[in-house]
């Protein structure tokens, strides 16, 4: 058992060693309470800031062409929500590293290195955590492969270039060596933008799926004090007082974690919902038009950015549903009066779920179906 215990701390501490490592690729890495801004850091929050300008030189470029226009638009979605989540890095650090040590220190808050069976429960939350979060690295990765439009499928309207996005100045059309410039500054926002929001969104499916974790610890504990309520006589249940207040106070502290995850990232899940929103529709625009487009794959991204959010959010929202099920579900009418009174105050507050929310919606599956639905509808107008 100290192995397997060793191999999920072991598992937890690779997957934050990860995330910092990914960060610190553009000297990120706000996790390390030493972290400094640097030189590099100086030259991302410069190219950040730019994107206004990108966008409207964009505009200027190519307003003649409809089609390019819309898909200059959908780019300007994506780096309309690397300018705005940008504040994360620059005034959420303390709640960064906050959520990140409380995700560490889950073990030992819930006794898992005293108990075999939450010992086994967070092993599997961990690797939970690891395999989300290489999903969406893999996801990330994969707009990589947009710089392999000029080969795969040539666009002369943006001058065969990845996107459809030129530098002030250095039009690609006059020469190579314009053109060999712009092909590099397009690899790099695209590696400023994968490394600005991977981490970022990576910190929150780890959130997500802690409290995840924590409220089926929680469903473990009052497994066991049922059992325990199963071997006492009626009413005769004083000395299991310190569990009982035990679970208590480890469900008022996961909704206190849950409520920083929301007040942290509530901004965060407006920005995506609305700019995914408005990326979606300009793709299903595009697509109308011209059925062999390039943006396709880059509105694929977007929706699968769309489809993982809300799906760890309804995920979260089934979890804690059921954690009022598990309170009713003890032998509560074996507890003293006392005890009685303490679990239903725990179930009424385990009755409201937890949701996360994007201000006006809330991050569930049904809000993407919603979204999916309008796009589609949109779709077939314009088709």
């Amino acid at each position: 058992m100290p192995r397997a215990t060793s191999n999920s701390a072991a598992n937890l501490e690779r997957l934050v060693i990860r995330i910092s490592s990914h960060m610190a690729v553009l000297k990120l890495n706000i996790i390390d309470p030493a972290w400094r801004p640097t030189l590099r850091f100086g030259i991302v929050l410069f190219l950040t800031a730019l994107v206004p300008v990108y966008i409207w030189q964009g505009i200027k470029v190519y307003r003649t062409r409809f089609e390019t226009l819309l898909e200059v638009l959908s780019v300007a979605g994506c780096g309309w929500q690397m300018f705005f989540r940008m504040y994360f890095y620059l005034f959420q650090q303390d709640r960064c590293r906050q959520i990140v040590q409380e995700v560490r220190d889950q073990r030992t808050v819930y006794g898992a290195d005293r108990n075999p069976r939450m010992e086994k429960l967070f092993r599997a939350g961990t690797k939970r955590m690891l395999l989300a979060y290489r999903v969406i690295h893999l996801m990330y990765g994969t707009s990589y492969f947009f710089q392999l439009g000029p080969l795969i499928m040539p666009d002369p309207h943006k001058c065969n270039l990845p996107l459809a996005l030129q530098l002030p100045f250095l039009p690609p059309d006059r020469n190579m060596v314009y053109y060999c410039i712009n092909y590099a500054h397009h690899l790099l926002l695209n590696t400023i933008g994968v490394f600005i929001l991977l981490p970022m969104d990576g910190v929150l499916i780890v959130a997500l799926l802690n409290i995840c974790t924590r409220i089926a610890a929680l469903q473990l504990l009052l497994e066991e004090l049922d059992a325990k309520l199963g071997t006492v006589q009626w009413q005769q249940t004083a000395h299991l007082d310190a569990e009982l207040n035990r679970i208590i106070e480890l469900h008022i502290d996961t909704k206190r974690f849950a409520r920083v995850i929301y007040e942290t990232y509530q901004m965060h899940f407006f920005s995506m919902f609305s700019v995914l929103c408005f990326v979606i529709c300009m793709c299903m625009n595009v697509v109308a038009r011209d059925p062999r487009s390039t943006l396709i794959p880059f509105g694929l991204a977007s929706t699968g950015q769309l489809f993982v959010i809300c799906m760890l959010g309804n995920v979260l929202y089934i979890v804690s549903d059921r954690l009022k099920d598990s309170v009713y579900g003890i032998r509560w009418y074996r507890c003293t009066v006392s005890q009685q009174k303490r679990l239903l105050f725990l179930l009424a507050n385990a009755q409201p779920e937890i949701v996360m929310g994007a201000v006006f919606i809330p991050v569930t599956m049904t809000s993407f179906v919603t979204i999916i639905r309008a796009a589609y509808s949109y779709f077939t107008i314009l088709y």
